[in-house]
């Protein structure tokens, strides 16, 4: 193993409609996912609809040499909003404040992780952006702030603003009864039309990206990834 693959459901694996409906909790031998067109061996350690503080734990249950380097597929930090606010668990959904609630966390979050391991980390914005200038500050690589923009600019989208995890009020309206702000719903509005464009590019699946996207993101990568990577395995 020369580093840890991490993060949530955007780690896991490549989406496609087949794979949708299985093996969404831990890796599957036929998934492939962006590492492996790094052509290097990695360990996955994912925490798939959890948040990045459920990823942090499962990643010191390893008890991971502080020397080993981690990638990290970054989430939605309103996923961990109850971690840190003595309030129901969808509390940032439901406040027309979602947005500011969210920079809040990222900081939380961000400090957090730093405060309980101390391995290398690049972190790659995937169901929600990087806020780099936290990520600086805590010391953290950022190999690319936004894999959402990124699969937007290849889509010569006009219209996305940034990415976050727009699909967690969906799920949440649905399945937990739910009432989001005006300011969730409308944002959510924008955010679900944008991956529906990208479906029709063949770029997303059921809010992930999928293996056309995996692809040709770990090529737009590599050289990055591999350089940061070899730089930091010992």
């Amino acid at each position: 193993m020369k580093y840890v693959f991490a993060g949530d459901s955007w780690a896991l694996k490549a989406w496609t409609e087949e794979n949708y409906q299985y093996g969404n909790t831990e890796p599957m031998p036929q998934d492939l996912r962006l590492a492996d067109f790094w052509d290097t061996d990695y360990k996955t350690i994912v925490a798939p609809g959890q948040g990045n503080l459920d990823c942090l734990e499962k990643i010191m249950q390893y008890k991971l040499d502080p020397k080993v380097p981690i990638v990290w597929v970054y989430t939605e930090p309103g996923r961990d909003y109850k971690r840190f606010y003595d309030d129901n668990e969808f509390g940032w959904m439901i406040s027309e404040d979602i947005f500011s609630i969210r920079n809040t966390l990222h900081k939380k979050i961000l400090k957090r992780i730093r405060s309980s391991i101390q391995n290398p980390i690049a972190l790659i914005g995937g169901l929600s952006d990087i806020d780099i200038d936290t990520a600086v500050e805590y010391k953290f690589t950022v190999l690319c702030a936004s894999w959402q923009r990124w699969i937007g600019e290849y889509c010569n989208s006009q219209h996305f603003q940034f990415g976050w995890g727009a699909s967690d009020i969906g799920w949440r309206f649905d399945y937990n009864g739910v009432k989001p702000s005006k300011n969730a719903l409308f944002a959510w509005d924008d955010q679900i039309k944008e991956w529906c464009s990208w479906e029709e590019h063949e770029m997303f699946c059921h809010e992930h990206p999928t293996v056309k996207a995996n692809i040709l993101f770990g090529e737009h990568l590599r050289s990055d990834a591999l350089a940061w990577i070899n730089s930091n395995a010992s």
